[in-house]
């Protein structure tokens, strides 16, 4: 089975209470539902025949640890200064703010935040018994 490593890395880095998603163990497939849609339904009664998995949604502490652990390898100082007080003060969403006027250390940002997110992607997969090809190129 070939996974969506796309639709599975945006899937377990969401944050969004109102979302379902869902892994097809038989297709590979990322499968996103709304809160209180058919679709959903029809979704929670594929994941208890276990056909499906549920993908646990990131949480703030998770994408502070990250930032925490990104800030360190910031090129600027001042960027890095910044970051780290709006972490502590408004949470992950004003470190990334802050990063938008860094343009070197925000596109570093997101090459480490979608490497350590697939990190934590294969060894949950691996939790959960889905077997991952690491010689497969993932996107």
């Amino acid at each position: 089975m070939e996974l969506d490593w796309e639709g599975l890395t945006v899937a377990f880095a969401a944050r969004s209470m109102l979302m379902n998603h869902f892994l097809d163990r038989a297709t590979g497939e990322i499968h996103a539902h709304l809160n209180g849609s058919p679709e959903l339904r029809e979704a929670l009664l594929y994941e208890r025949t276990g056909r499906y998995l549920r993908i646990p949604k990131s949480t703030r502490d998770v994408d502070a640890a990250r930032c925490r652990a990104f800030a360190p390898r910031m090129e600027s100082a001042e960027a890095r200064a910044k970051a780290v007080l709006a972490l502590e003060s408004g949470g992950p969403g004003a470190f990334r703010d802050v990063l938008l006027s860094f343009p070197n250390d925000e596109k570093a940002w997101f090459v480490f935040r979608d490497r350590r997110v697939r990190e934590d992607l294969k060894a949950w997969l691996a939790a959960q018994g889905v077997p991952v090809d690491v010689s497969r190129p993932q996107a």
